[in-house]
């Protein structure tokens, strides 16, 4: 938790935190930084902590890192996903994954998607990086959402939603 703490300070002290190197050219003067979650919606994740760091150019990178996830998470993969809305009171309030408008037609959802997967280590901490070479318009996207499962590859399910993070994309 201390961890989430120090690093939800500054977008500097996120990179520091999550041993990040320095950030590449942003299309935005910072890194957009979103603690959290907005949102739990399984009370076993009631001390679960969320932060978000998403940079950007000409690419869009997300870093999630997560504390405070239960026991009888440890040793297991969760799924996490860029979501198209805000979080909500209910777990659908953030909508469909966030998809690529000008992804190829056709494409399979991990080559128009952000999934970041979580390895829950000891003491219930996981964090998780992912790179797409295109970036996310403003207004386009609205949150991270952590689900229950590790994601299936061919539909891109991974699950009941346990926590979501509103997160300004594109800001």
């Amino acid at each position: 938790m201390a961890l989430l703490r120090r690093a939800a300070t500054t977008a500097t002290a996120a990179g520091a935190v999550l041993g990040l190197s320095a950030a590449p050219a942003l299309a935005c003067p910072k890194p957009i930084t979103a603690k959290g979650p907005t949102y739990r919606y399984d009370a076993a994740f009631a001390k679960a902590k969320t932060l978000v760091v998403v940079t950007g150019g000409k690419t869009t990178t997300v870093r999630l890192a997560v504390s405070g996830l239960p026991s009888s998470t440890v040793g297991k993969t969760l799924g996490a996903h860029v979501h198209k809305n805000a979080c909500g009171p209910k777990p659908a309030d953030a909508g469909p994954h966030y998809q690529n408008p000008n992804a190829a037609p056709g494409a399979p959802p991990h080559g128009k998607e952000i999934w970041l997967e979580l390895k829950v280590g000891k003491g219930g901490r996981a964090v998780a990086k992912a790179q797409v070479p295109w970036t996310i318009a403003k207004g386009s996207a609205g949150s991270v959402v952590v689900h229950a499962n590790p994601t299936d590859h061919k539909t891109g399910d991974a699950g009941p939603r346990l926590l979501c993070t509103t997160v300004p994309f594109g800001s």
